[in-house]
């Protein structure tokens, strides 16, 4: 767990490096509440996210990342994905917005599996200057081994102007 800690701290540190020369690009990493349900029972655990997006447009960009919605159940789930986003600004400073596209699942634990799962995502952001917002976000990752893992999370968002 430690070597993966630090690999994905490494990781994060290097997307934000590349991320200063692509255009309308950002770095995201929130924290929040992991919840699996499986037959009835649901287990909830601290969980968190890394992202990097680009904006293609005012209304859809796209977005690589990873989350762990925390530990449950004997197991462990990474998720890693690739989501088109679309956003749509409701006031000044705020904007709503979706995500959906392909996450690969990994449970590992007492038994191990990968799936390549439907991310189904929604949120909102608060653009609180230039460079920074804030997000409050849902992200359903789809099920592995009849467990349906999801995460509510509290976030911000460093924007690369």
């Amino acid at each position: 767990m430690k070597k993966f800690f630090i690999a994905a701290v490494m990781s994060a540190v290097s997307a934000t490096v590349m991320a200063a020369d692509v255009a309308d690009s950002y770095v995201a990493a929130s924290i929040g509440q992991g919840k699996y349900s499986t037959a009835g029972e649901s287990d909830t655990q601290m969980g968190f996210g890394l992202a990097f997006g680009q904006s293609l447009s005012e209304y859809a960009g796209y977005e690589l990342g990873y989350a762990n919605p925390g530990r449950a159940f004997g197991g462990t789930t990474h998720s890693y994905y690739l989501a088109g986003v679309a956003r749509y600004p409701v006031a000044d400073a705020v904007t709503v917005y979706g995500k959906l596209g392909p996450t690969l699942n990994h449970v590992s634990g007492d038994d191990s599996a990968t799936r390549v799962r439907l991310l189904l995502g929604a949120g909102l952001g608060y653009q609180f200057d230039k460079n920074w917002a804030a997000t409050l976000e849902y992200t359903h990752f789809g099920d592995t081994f009849d467990t349906t893992s999801s995460l509510w999370s509290v976030g911000v968002r460093y924007h690369f102007q």
